[in-house]
């Protein structure tokens, strides 16, 4: 993979992530290393870094839809304590990436996103990434090379915070694109197709769930050689093989893929039972006012569900579901960037 961009001035670097869907392929990443297709949504992490001479701790400041902030001894967050909330995902991604108090000291961290967070839509593991690789550019000059910003912030979210995710986010996010997730060794990214060629609807449940416990309980499942699992991983393999198939062709048959898409999400409803009532009748709903197919994404159990959606059934895909509690937006199409980095007043210019 490419080294990432990176630009760097004396006021600091910016790094900006986008979130992901998975089509298909959910959690095979850490059970059987196998493949997912996910695609990169236009809906964005950013982290800008400097620092502040003459201080001896690591600030960091969520924004929107946060609203935190914590001011760290640079001591304690080189010895890796913690707090036990939502900030603790930056203050680990800076430990993994600056390791010892000289480093973290003065460091500012200030993040924002547009994604809905703890939503399956990757939006810790975008956090992550855009940490050590503006951490990494504001030291070096460049940030870290696209595998090793991912090895990073896995580091971080699995070693430091414990949650169990597996290769497919961190790739995902920091790739960009439509790609085949295979958690390999070592693990690849490889693109189908630079953006889907239609657009996105996202559906935001608002209903929430701890990842690190429904990963945990997934794991145990697996470990135990649950029947409904395994055949989870048979049936999901074939059917990920087939969408990425569809989707690397010239013109690509986005209804075939939508149905394909529908299916791995009857998989994870029947055989992972990680679905609700509200998912299921979001995706019954959309299905039924034109979209292509419709899934939910991420470890389920709330969280959101997107749907393949043709130009022409757009307005009626979101009306279908403008009476139940949940937020939904039309992206016009998946975002074919991933990791970028940039000053923090967005010139141009590149190290």
């Amino acid at each position: 993979m490419t080294p990432v961009r990176a630009a760097v001035v004396r006021a600091g670097v910016l790094a900006s992530v986008p979130g992901r869907i998975c089509l298909a392929g959910e959690s095979v990443d850490w059970m059987t290393g196998g493949a997912s297709v996910t695609a990169a949504i236009p809906l964005c992490t950013r982290v800008s870094a400097w620092r502040a001479a003459g201080s001896d701790a690591l600030a960091l400041t969520s924004g929107a839809p946060l609203y935190r902030t914590r001011l760290v001894p640079a001591a304690r967050a080189a010895a890796g304590v913690y707090e036990g909330d939502d900030l603790d995902h930056m203050q680990a991604a800076a430990r993994i990436a600056l390791r010892d108090a000289a480093g973290l000291a003065g460091v500012v961290l200030t993040a924002s996103t547009d994604l809905p967070v703890g939503a399956g839509v990757s939006s810790s593991a975008a956090l992550m990434l855009a940490v050590v690789a503006a951490l990494g550019a504001l030291d070096g000059g460049n940030a870290p090379e696209l595998m090793r910003a991912c090895t990073m912030a896995r580091q971080a979210e699995t070693g430091e915070l414990g949650t169990g995710a597996g290769w497919m986010d961190f790739l995902a996010c920091a790739a960009g694109g439509v790609r085949a997730i295979t958690a390999a060794d070592p693990p690849r990214a490889d693109l189908i197709t630079a953006s889907l060629g239609l657009p996105v609807v996202l559906i935001d449940t608002r209903q929430r769930r701890s990842t690190a416990t429904v990963l945990a309980a997934k794991r145990a499942r697996f470990r135990a050689g649950e029947p409904a699992i395994l055949a989870y991983v048979r049936e999901v393999a074939a059917l990920t093989a087939a969408l990425s198939s569809v989707l690397a062709r010239d013109r690509p048959d986005y209804r075939q893929a939508g149905e394909l898409v529908s299916a791995a999400h009857d998989l994870l409803r029947d055989l992972v039972l990680c679905s609700t009532p509200l998912l299921d009748e979001c995706a019954a709903r959309v299905v039924r006012a034109g979209a292509y197919g419709a899934k939910l994404t991420g470890s389920g159990h709330g969280g959101c569900l997107f749907a393949l959606v043709p130009d022409d059934a757009v307005s009626s895909v979101l009306a279908s579901v403008a009476d139940l509690p949940v937020h939904a937006v039309a992206l016009p199409r998946s975002d074919p960037a991933g990791l970028t980095c940039r000053p923090p007043r967005g010139e141009a210019h590149t190290a």
